[in-house]
């Protein structure tokens, strides 16, 4: 299964950031072997309002890292960086165990979860209730992030939160859906919300 290595970033000139992605930077990521990048900005997330996040799917965990490795390594990657202020502040790798529809859409949730995130159950469940208000929902457990109480996280793209957040209440409420919770103890821990800048 793909995994999903996933920097958060302060930005100081983030026009400058997006620009460049757009221009060759979400290019060379996909030479490198990643399948799928975007830059997306936490728009609502208490403390974590203003960063950028920017995240990376690729083949396995020896590929993100092979694949980080490379862009750390490249001359124009690194200069890039260093002009528009670009600094790590986390870096995780997280495993998509589920996924349904697709990643467009102007906004996109990360729901973070706690229990056992080892599986993806649930997903069909969660997805009827969920396209009433999502394009995509990516279901991930992690695989490394640090010192951390959530242990998976629920990814949706939407062009509209409010929608996204009704749809998100039904799956909840659904009894099928509120059993298979129970049953692996999961719980939400927190949401963040990001508009997404540049997709490839």
């Amino acid at each position: 299964m793909s995994v999903l290595t996933i920097a958060i970033t302060q930005v100081q000139d983030l026009n400058g950031f997006v620009n460049a992605a757009n221009e060759y930077g979400n290019d060379r990521v996909l030479e490198m072997g990643c399948k799928h990048t975007q830059v997306a900005k936490i728009i609502m997330g208490g403390e974590a309002a203003g960063l950028v996040g920017v995240s990376f799917e690729w083949d396995s965990v020896d590929a993100a890292i092979a694949g980080s490795n490379a862009i750390n390594g490249d001359s124009q990657m690194l200069q890039m960086m260093g002009d528009v202020g670009v600094s790590v502040v986390r870096r995780s790798v997280l495993e998509i165990t589920g996924e349904q529809g697709d990643r467009s859409g102007e906004f996109n949730t990360c729901l973070y979860m706690g229990g056992n995130t080892n599986t993806a159950e649930g997903i069909e469940t969660g997805w009827k209730h969920m396209q009433a208000g999502a394009t995509g929902m990516c279901v991930t457990r992690s695989v490394a992030s640090g010192l951390s109480p959530w242990s998976g996280a629920i990814f949706c793209w939407t062009d509209s939160v409010d929608a996204l957040l009704v749809a998100s209440a039904n799956a909840f409420a659904d009894p099928e859906q509120q059993e298979i919770m129970a049953k692996n103890n999961l719980q939400p821990m927190g949401r963040v919300i990001t508009q997404v800048l540049t997709s490839s």
